[in-house]
């Protein structure tokens, strides 16, 4: 008869910040996607992330020079998928793994942020949970404790401070002068008219 092993109880994990960001909650939220605006303020070396559901959300940093004794070097990268998406408002990151330079993943976890109007700003909240066990659990939330208020301060400093964003219209050459490349397929050149005259 084969001994089953002791089922051990998975522990939730929980760590939950806010900031008060003078700019529209559009701006803020755009910040999480754009990634101009990821390498600024969370120092990301590539993002892909896709403000739609079932968009993927993919961030990467290069690995630090400081090795944490329990998780290695901090780093790596930290991709899911966008489940919710809501224009303004917050966005929901399920299914997400922390890939560490070092080690094997940590996982499933979620990210949610929301944005509201509060005064002539946006207070924005982070909320990233998962459910794990062990010391490595137990350190990477130790971790992201601290570097959550650190981040949310540097995106408020730099959205502060940054220079506001301004999109282009996007336009082809037939929007520019539309009535102008049918005049030219409806009109005889003047060049043409010219050597009409004089043959």
């Amino acid at each position: 008869m084969t001994r089953q092993r002791p089922v051990q109880d998975l522990n939730d994990f929980v760590t939950e910040h806010k900031e008060l960001i003078t700019a529209a909650p559009d701006r803020v939220l755009a910040a999480f996607f754009d990634p101009i605006d990821l390498s600024a303020w969370w120092l990301t070396t590539r993002s892909v992330a896709v403000p739609q559901p079932l968009g993927v959300y993919a961030v990467e940093w290069k690995p630090a020079a400081f090795r944490d004794p329990i998780l290695g070097p901090l780093g790596g990268a930290f991709h899911g998928t966008v489940m919710e998406y809501r224009a303004n408002r917050e966005f929901f990151v399920a299914n997400a793994f922390w890939l560490p330079p070092e080690g094997p993943p940590l996982g499933p976890m979620a990210l949610q942020v929301t944005c509201r109007v509060e005064g002539p700003g946006t207070r924005v909240q982070v909320r990233q949970s998962g459910r794990g066990m062990g010391e490595r659990w137990e350190r990477y939330y130790s971790v992201i404790e601290s570097g959550w208020v650190t981040s949310l301060q540097s995106l408020k400093a730099y959205i502060e401070t940054a220079p506001k964003h301004v999109v282009p219209p996007v336009t082809s050459a037939v929007d520019k002068k539309p009535m102008a490349r049918i005049e030219e397929l409806t009109t005889t050149s003047r060049a043409v008219k010219h050597a009409r005259r004089r043959s």
